[in-house]
């Protein structure tokens, strides 16, 4: 008996300036490595909440949404990793114990168009426009940052659609100290839906959560990339990609985490896919505060050692097939001085690497074009 009741309790115990040059952006000897470093440890700031509880179901939009608890093009993968070994039980999920459903913080935003920002906000960002996207993918380093109160900086990759983007999807990193209480580089979502909400993680109700294991929502990812040395990037892997079945919108961290989706029924122009995909670093700061960095702080010009990186730059068809974006279909854009945040991309980078660019800045005072 008392060897039975071991084993149960071990099974309970267990994570712009754009270059048009060719060459290689990054020294073929790096290669990006993904960080674990949190793997099966507790976090004692989120609740094993059961899915079928949480808030995301008290959206007026969803109260007759059936959970999707697979995504349909990866369900073998996904099944076989559930099991009673990972940060929550099977049928339960993390969620940040300080977000409360319907909580709204005024200094932040969803939009993706500058002209619908409030001020305070500046935008580095690489598009690619196509016809019924069903999604995108990129490899985003991680970096410490330092902020305060009042400041928010993210790496973004964004799927969008209607006019202007009435419709958006955002996920990546984000350093938010008004939602976390720190200057952690934590796994973020954003979205815009159909009845016009700016939602940030899991401050309203729209994301079902599905995983029991890290990376999710909310979660600090760490080790970061060291600033200076011309090793590995530390990276983490995000893609957004369409259910052809259901509709659904799923999340995917590290190539085998799904972390969960946004329904369907949120986003009226997203319904056959999306007309843009964009990855974007995007700072805020309110009035009385400087322009706060972005990225690792570094400017794209201080090289591959010191800036920031996207990495593996993808679009996915209907077919669920990913492929390297075009050049010649990326269209750089900012609204910031370049003294205070940049973007250089060198197009192709070599076949470790792809389509990749460098981007971010130190911000300051004084950074509007």
């Amino acid at each position: 008996m008392a060897l039975f009741y071991f084993l149960v309790l071990s099974l309970c115990i267990t994570c712009c300036i754009v270059d048009a040059r060719s060459k290689p952006l990054l020294n073929e000897q790096n290669q990006f490595t993904t960080s674990y470093s949190t793997m099966r440890q507790v976090d004692n700031d989120f609740d094993c909440v059961d899915i079928y509880k949480q808030d995301a179901l008290q959206h007026p939009l969803l109260k007759n949404h059936k959970i999707q608890l697979y995504p349909t093009f990866a369900k073998n993968v996904v099944q076989s990793r559930r099991s009673n070994d990972g940060e929550c039980p099977v049928g339960k999920t993390p969620i940040y114990k300080g977000i409360r459903k319907h909580q709204f913080d005024t200094n932040s935003s969803s939009k993706l168009q500058s002209g619908d920002l409030p001020i305070g906000y500046h935008t580095i960002s690489l598009d690619t426009t196509k016809d019924c996207i069903n999604g995108g993918y990129a490899a985003i380093s991680i970096y410490n940052l330092s902020l305060s109160v009042g400041q928010y900086s993210s790496s973004l990759i964004c799927v969008a659609s209607g006019q202007p983007n009435e419709n958006n999807i955002c996920a990546g990193l984000s350093v938010y100290p008004a939602l976390y209480g720190d200057s952690q580089p934590r796994i973020t979502t954003q979205w815009l839906d159909g009845t016009n909400r700016d939602c940030i993680d899991k401050r309203c109700s729209g994301f079902v959560q599905v995983t029991q294991d890290k990376p999710y929502i909310g979660v600090v990812r760490l080790p970061s990339t060291p600033i200076g040395e011309e090793g590995k990037k530390i990276v983490v892997n995000v893609k957004i990609q369409r259910d052809n079945s259901t509709g659904n919108w799923w999340l995917t961290l590290d190539e085998i985490v799904q972390v969960g989706y946004w329904p369907k029924e949120l986003f009226p122009h997203l319904s056959e896919g999306a007309s843009l995909v964009r990855f974007m670093g995007q700072v805020y700061a309110s009035p009385n505060l400087v322009n706060p960095p972005m990225g690792s702080g570094k400017l794209p010009k201080e090289g591959y050692a010191n800036a920031a990186l996207f990495g593996k730059l993808m679009t996915i068809d209907s077919e669920s097939t990913q492929s390297d974006v075009e050049p010649e279909d990326m269209k750089p854009y900012s609204d910031a001085n370049s003294d205070c945040y940049d973007l250089l991309y060198y197009k192709y980078s070599g076949p470790k690497y792809r389509q990749a660019f460098l981007f971010g800045g130190p911000g300051g005072q004084n950074c509007d074009k």
